[in-house]
């Protein structure tokens, strides 16, 4: 597996998107990064496999604990 690095990058929530955030990273008990992290990864995999003939698709990977609104 390839060494993940964390760099730092300056991004600007809107006050809604944040509020999201914080609750799913309270609710997980994570922070701020993780959550986010996460979500993009998730989308990443969903992208990537629906741009991939349905016989090569995998099957989707839960999440570590299930999100609820």
């Amino acid at each position: 597996m390839n060494e993940i690095k964390r760099v730092a990058a300056g991004v600007k929530f809107e006050s809604d998107v944040l509020r999201f955030i914080d609750l799913l990273a309270e609710e997980q008990q994570r922070t701020r990064s993780f959550i986010i992290n996460q979500i993009i990864r998730t989308y990443a995999r969903q992208l990537n496999q629906q741009s991939q003939p349905p016989e090569q698709m995998e099957a989707p990977k839960p999440l570590a604990t299930p999100i609820s609104f």
